[in-house]
């Protein structure tokens, strides 16, 4: 009687996991036309086919090891200390959650990892030592400590040629991309970029073309910036817009405040593309993109859609409040716009803010000291707002800026010009540390960090400095002051609602701040201001310093009648100390040779 055939023993029963990887979202969707979408479904079919030829393994289905739009380039999939489903599974296998025996199913090694050899199979091995059966569905190879068995050295072999190939593979795609944007980069100026364009301009025939309707709420948002509106009560206005043009563009629902940062901050708006490039820097162990400037900003790549006053008077509300120097108007305003020095007047003794009170009927707006309230300042003087408002917009309309305007801007111009090229040292010493040593080595993270912070302090000077210039510019003129404080007279006579007349306020408001560098509120109750021409003006009681006459001159109103609601001791305080400063003038006499009276 002959002995039986041996039979090869049936595989013991193990768990199987299905790890699925794609480097972008856009592969999981299904499209017969472009079958390199399929990617999702594909991986998911080989799988499938897998476990229905091998019975003894169970899918686990408790594991979802999917990273959908995940580099296996940068690591980001498998980096042990990043997020990735990758390194979740190494994790378990580390800390023995995951059985020995147990199989991880992948299309191909190259979805596990695509990055240098050294490291990937570095990944490979451990998880074959740790007692994991590794298996490339496309190939059909299996990976596993089988040290008996006679084509492990040669698959092993293969894994590490297959691994190799990836990671070149994507090497050499990056160096390609990288070199095809650098060209692009180059050629800009004769030929764009992209398609993609500003949401207000369209690509036509290669040029940009910009919407009409689009460029409208464009200059409708920068002008409420201007005024002094916060982002957020800008997207609440035009969401509240029945015009279907003000809709918020692109993909989302409607406006809102980071949308309207984004767009008022762009400089596009002005005609200039500012290049970008990717540089990569490791974060946990995965490589994360990092997009920075590259080069200089290419002036006239797009079409202006707002001019020059418009941009300056936004760009220099938006650098205050970036620097924390400026009211945030985000807020609901209301229909009454009361004080239109706050955030600009401040306590000359303490350097507080003076707060505006208002008691009723009975009583006198005033500013007054808010430590003062508190006991901790002595400036107990009660600056007569009302009077204090008619003489500021009474002197508002006759400044002119442009006498000491060309000296300051001059000397902001050179603050700049220093800060720029601290700031290009800066980026010039942190791009030779990062050649010469790379972002990873432990020696040029502290460097780098020190940098880092300075470039930040830099920066931000800068964009105080060209805000500064910016407002000194747009500030020169008088007819934008003229028509704003002649329209909120006008409306004063008309009775007009409070509705329009909050809105000139508001306007006149964003002009005082724009124009004052300071307001200082002494406790003799004069009230010095400083323009950001360089020149110093001075207040008291409805009174402004006219320096060529060497004498106080009431706000224009009081010359018409128009009387104030101060108290009888209030107005016998005042006449005392206007007769003090009238008998300390010099007495008139006349010059011959300029056939004037003058005060010398």
């Amino acid at each position: 009687m002959t002995d039986p055939i041996p039979r090869s023993p049936s595989p013991a029963p193990a768990t199987a996991y299905s790890y699925i990887r794609l480097s972008s979202k856009r592969q999981a969707t299904v499209d017969e036309k472009k079958k390199y979408r399929d990617g999702f479904r594909r991986q998911i079919e080989l799988c499938d086919e897998y476990l229905a030829l091998n019975p003894h393994l169970t899918l686990d289905t408790t594991l979802k090891l999917h990273d959908i739009g995940v580099s296996g380039f940068r690591g980001a999939n498998s980096a042990p200390e990043g997020d990735g489903k990758l390194a979740q599974f190494q994790r378990l296998v580390q800390e023995g959650r995951i059985a020995k025996g147990s199989y991880l199913l992948v299309e191909s090694l190259d979805r596990m990892t695509r990055a240098q050899v050294n490291v990937a199979l570095g990944m490979l091995l451990n998880l074959v030592n740790s007692g994991i059966v590794v298996v490339s569905l496309t190939d059909k190879m299996d990976y596993r400590d089988a040290p008996d068995d006679p084509n492990s050295y040669s698959k092993f072999m293969y894994s590490m040629m297959s691994l190799m190939r990836a990671h070149e593979e994507s090497s050499v795609k990056s160096k390609r991309l990288k070199a095809t944007w650098e060209e692009k980069r180059r050629k800009a100026h004769d030929r764009k970029l992209t398609a993609r364009a500003p949401a207000w301009l369209d690509l036509i025939d290669n040029k940009f073309v910009p919407n009409k309707k689009r460029v409208a709420v464009v200059n409708e948002i920068m002008g409420y910036l201007a005024d002094s509106w916060g982002r957020d009560r800008i997207a609440r206005k035009l969401n509240a817009d029945p015009d279907p043009d003000k809709r918020c563009w692109g993909h989302g629902r409607s406006w809102h405040g980071g949308t309207v940062q984004k767009l008022t901050d762009n400089r596009a708006l002005i005609g200039e593309f500012q290049p970008h490039k990717l540089v990569f820097e490791e974060r946990r162990g995965v490589l994360v993109a990092k997009r920075v400037p590259v080069g200089d900003p290419i002036p006239d790549y797009y079409p202006r859609v707002v001019d020059e006053d418009l941009w300056a008077k936004a760009r220099g509300v938006a650098n205050k409040r970036k620097l924390g120097r400026a009211h945030n108007g985000g807020g609901q305003t209301g229909t009454v716009i009361s004080n239109m020095f706050g955030s600009v007047a401040t306590c000359a003794v303490c350097l507080k803010p003076m707060n505006y009170r208002d008691r009723g009927p009975r009583s006198t707006p005033v500013l007054r000291c808010s430590a003062e309230r508190a006991g901790a300042c002595t400036n107990a003087y009660r600056i007569p707002y009302e009077d204090t408002e008619n003489a500021v917009l009474s002197w508002l309309v006759k400044l002119d800026l442009s006498g000491g305007a060309p000296g300051e801007a001059a000397r902001l111009a050179e603050e700049l010009r220093t800060a720029l090229a601290r700031r290009d040292e800066l980026q010039a010493r942190g791009e030779t540390i990062v050649a010469e040593f790379g972002l990873g080595n432990r020696f040029a993270k502290a460097p780098l960090a020190r940098i880092e912070q300075q470039l930040a302090e830099a920066e931000g000077t800068i964009v105080d400095l060209e805000g500064r210039i910016a407002v000194l510019r747009a500030a020169g003129g008088r007819d934008e002051r003229e028509m704003a404080v002649a329209t909120l007279l006008d409306l004063r006579k008309k009775g007009a609602p409070p509705e329009e007349v909050a809105a000139v306020r508001l306007r006149i408001r964003q002009i005082v701040r724009d124009t004052f560098a300071y307001m200082y509120c002494h406790d003799d109750g004069h009230v010095d201001v400083g323009t950001i021409d360089g020149g110093r003006h001075r207040f008291r009681d409805g009174y402004w310093w006219h320096e060529p006459s060497r004498a106080w001159l009431p706000w224009s109103g009081s010359m018409m009648g128009i009387g104030s609601r101060a108290t009888k001791e209030e107005l016998a305080r005042r006449a005392a100390w206007l007769a003090e400063a009238e008998a300390k003038r010099p007495p008139l006499h006349w010059d011959r040779d300029r056939k004037a009276w003058v005060r010398e």
